[in-house]
């Protein structure tokens, strides 16, 4: 319904002021993995990773030969450090007009937010395609 401007001039618009997404349904294993970080070191990271059991068990009976072999079952798993950047660009204007006893909600703060969980989305999303 449109107001002529008896209505218009005289009433005041009201704001909710928090921004509801949906856009973003969550991304739970960037979630997780995001949530759970780590502080790097070094040139890379090396974990190791067991990769297979070992297979020299039996069953024996009286004074049957045992396996000496030995198993390899580990190898190392590594990381090299990459980075992920997304922009948050916000002209001065813009700032300055939302400020003061008007602003129903912080520009900037959204948009940092925002920013932040749409970098967390993408890189879910890197984490279950290949990799580049």
């Amino acid at each position: 319904m449109a107001f002529g401007n008896r209505v218009t001039t005289t009433t005041q618009d009201k704001m909710r002021a928090s921004v509801i997404d949906t856009f973003l349904n969550g991304n739970v294993f960037a979630t997780r993995q995001l949530g759970a970080v780590k502080r790097w070191s070094g040139e890379r990271m090396k974990f190791p990773i067991k990769h297979a059991g070992n297979t020299t068990g039996t069953s024996f009976a009286g004074f049957d030969t045992f396996s000496t072999a030995a198993t390899n079952n580990r190898v190392n798993l590594e990381f090299v450090p990459k980075f992920y950047q997304i922009t948050v660009a916000l002209p001065l204007d813009e700032l300055w007009v939302n400020n003061g006893d008007e602003k129903v909600i912080d520009l900037m703060g959204v948009e940092l937010a925002s920013s932040a969980q749409y970098m967390a989305d993408n890189i879910g999303t890197q984490f279950y395609s290949d990799g580049t």
